[in-house]
């Protein structure tokens, strides 16, 4: 390889190569000169001995190209090598040109040969700075490979547009989302693989960005249609490109398929929808028992807000007395057994008692699962809790009737049995011709028969909870009821006229066995073992009243209360006998101290007290008989009061 720098001079001109090559190289020791007196010459030159080459100096006019072309050529095929542009006759234009075109340096010709020591200085000066150009070249070329590389390769799929919105560059990943051709998308305009709407919103996004001066990206989302015709929504990222002097050259776009990520928002929208309509209370827990996550079911029962219970412990709820203490044992067992590898269970099932805000009590059957582990640890649970009170209480009011069912059954088998013996004993001595003194005992036989029918059916009929309640005047269904009672000479004294909420017929029914349990129990004869009649009931007072409340719990007026004085409910008392040393048992199924009486009728009134949602306990009158007192009833009176809490 030559030392010093290699020149090789390339024109057509005879006096160049004659006298102004040779005087180069007398005027530096370190340049070598080598002519050329044409392009296809200079060309094979350079590919014989291109690492020889250190610079070109060449004229404008030549006879197969100019100069420019020519050095067009020569930085393509040797971008190492200097270029010197040396015209025959300069111009400004030419000198123009050359400079935008990138030769290393120009030098008009009549200068390079009247001055051949500046030339050599020219040409050695340029020789370094073409090769640090070339290194830098090199470089940037290495690392727009590398971009290019990155750009196709990248998982999002990409594009560049020029100024026009002509495609002027897809990577792989835009191709495979389009399903079109790369050759066919390139040079073609946007609109031929996106629709309008979304041209047109690129074409706003990119303006608004160039108008910006604080912003050089914008993203916006659009939904497209591929090759195969499948639709997809997609999220377009786009930054405007510019050229060295700012002005605008083209576009270059990033785009995401979000379709499975929107398509899971509208699952998940549509799940949340699901969760926070739900009739079930649904609530998390994390592994510090700490709430996380609940629906609107859930939190609907506290005082506190949703925002407030989030973050709560559960055993502060249970502080609160929203749950019972032996909820905390319960989850704890639960999730043990959960966690258990020895117990194949995926889920637990368990009943909670929870109070509301309001005081309401409600059962609720609780369904708990675990939530998935974070690196092998314990993250909390997720509950369901669906209300079953209702249940509860069908399930109460089926073990009761079930219980009566048994008692109907021991009762008829039992009260019956009698009185249809007598019947049957009566009827076979009159069948054998006896006197008709037996007609009466089997009168009465049948009458009690019919009696203990009516009662049975009666306690049956209000096993369940009244459902058409009005508002009914006491007095008149108290006087109703006494009308349809043998009362004999006792008579009826109501001291109320009060209004109640009540089932008219039940209310009816009710009076007319308190009435008569009055009549019958009241009595002498019903003390003594005898066979009390209307008569025996002479004289006696059965009366009707409010009960003003509130009272302690010996029934009295409790003057220290601060709760309004409004009617409690109503009594009914009498002046008789009084109740009997076993007076708790007076309303239980088939109890009586009467000779005739049947056990049914105050088992009937509790069924009635019961089915209206109301209390009954029975007292001692002031004159010495029997007071049934009902609380809980929905007056007139107490309307007032919650209407007009301040009257």
């Amino acid at each position: 390889m030559a030392t010093g720098t290699n020149v090789l001079w390339v024109d057509d001109d005879p006096a160049v190569r004659d006298a102004a090559a040779p005087a180069l190289e007398r005027a530096s020791d370190d340049v070598t000169v080598t002519v050329a007196a044409t392009v296809s010459d200079a060309r094979s030159q350079l590919d014989e001995r291109a690492d020889d080459v250190d610079c070109v100096v060449s004229g404008y006019d030549l006879p197969e190209t100019n100069g420019l072309d020519f050095f067009e050529t020569v930085r393509e095929r040797h971008p190492g090598v200097a270029f010197i542009l040396c015209p025959g006759s300069g111009s400004e234009t030419i000198a123009s040109d050359a400079i935008g075109a990138g030769v290393t340096d120009y030098v008009p010709k009549q200068e390079g040969r009247d001055r051949p020591d500046e030339l050599a200085t020219r040409i050695t000066s340029a020789v370094p700075e073409c090769e640090e150009r070339s290194a830098i070249r090199t470089r940037s070329e290495r690392e727009l490979d590398r971009y290019r590389t990155l750009v196709q390769t990248v998982a999002d799929p990409m594009y560049m547009l020029d100024d026009g919105g002509t495609i002027t560059m897809v990577n792989d990943a835009m191709v495979a989302l389009l399903g079109y051709e790369r050759d066919w998308l390139l040079g073609r305009h946007i609109s031929a693989v996106f629709d309008e709407e979304m041209v047109e919103r690129g074409r706003k996004t990119l303006y608004g960005l160039l108008e910006s001066d604080d912003r050089d990206r914008a993203r916006f989302e659009f939904t497209f249609e591929t090759r195969d015709g499948d639709r997809r929504t997609g999220e377009a990222n786009l930054s405007p490109l510019r050229s060295d002097d700012g002005t605008y050259v083209g576009s270059v776009g990033v785009v995401r398929d979000i379709t499975r990520h929107r398509e899971r928002e509208r699952d998940l929208s549509e799940y949340e929808t699901i969760v926070e309509t739900a009739p079930t209370k649904l609530f998390v827990l994390d592994a510090d028992a700490r709430i996380v996550w609940m629906n609107a079911k859930f939190a609907a029962g506290f005082e506190e807000s949703r925002t407030d219970l989030l973050g709560t412990r559960f055993p502060t709820l249970i502080d609160r007395g929203y749950f019972d203490e032996q909820v905390t044992t319960q989850y704890v067992e639960e999730v043990r057994k959960l966690l258990s590898s020895e117990v194949d269970l995926d889920r637990a099932k368990y009943d909670v008692q929870f109070r509301t805000a309001d005081g309401d009590e409600r059962v609720y059957d609780v369904h708990t699962k675990l939530l998935p582990f974070e690196d092998g640890e314990f993250a909390g649970t997720i509950h369901a809790m669906r209300d079953i009170t209702r249940r509860r209480r069908y399930q109460r009011e089926l073990e009761r009737q079930n219980e009566r069912l048994e008692e109907f059954a021991g009762f008829v088998s039992h009260d019956l049995r009698n009185p249809l013996n007598v019947a049957q004993g009566s009827l076979a001595l009159l069948e054998e011709g006896a006197d008709g003194s037996h007609l009466e005992d089997l009168r009465w036989s049948l009458s009690r028969m019919a009696e203990l029918v009516d009662d049975l059916l009666g306690l049956a009929r209000h096993g369940t909870a009244v459902s058409e309640q009005e508002w009914v005047s006491l007095a008149d269904v108290a006087a109703d009821a006494w009308a349809t009672v043998e009362t004999g000479d006792a008579r009826l004294e109501i001291e109320t006229d009060r209004d109640l909420y009540a089932d008219e017929s039940c209310l009816r029914e009710l009076f007319e066995n308190l009435f008569r349990n009055a009549i019958e129990h009241g009595s002498t004869g019903s003390q003594d073992g005898g066979h009390p009649d209307a008569a025996d009931a002479d004289h006696m007072i059965v009366s009707v009243g409010p009960l003003p409340g509130p009272r302690d719990d010996r029934g009295e007026v409790d003057s220290g209360s601060d709760a309004p004085a409004t009617d409690a409910g109503f009594y009914v008392a009498d002046t008789g006998a009084g109740l009997p040393p076993d007076r708790e048992s007076i309303f239980e199924f088939g109890h009586t101290t009467a000779a005739d009486g049947t056990g049914l009728g105050l088992a009937i009134v509790e069924e009635i007290v019961t089915a209206h949602g109301w209390s009954i306990a029975a007292r001692d009158a002031r004159a010495g008989g029997a007071r049934f007192e009902i609380e809980g009833v929905r007056t007139d009176e107490t309307e007032m009061v919650i209407e007009s809490p301040d009257a």
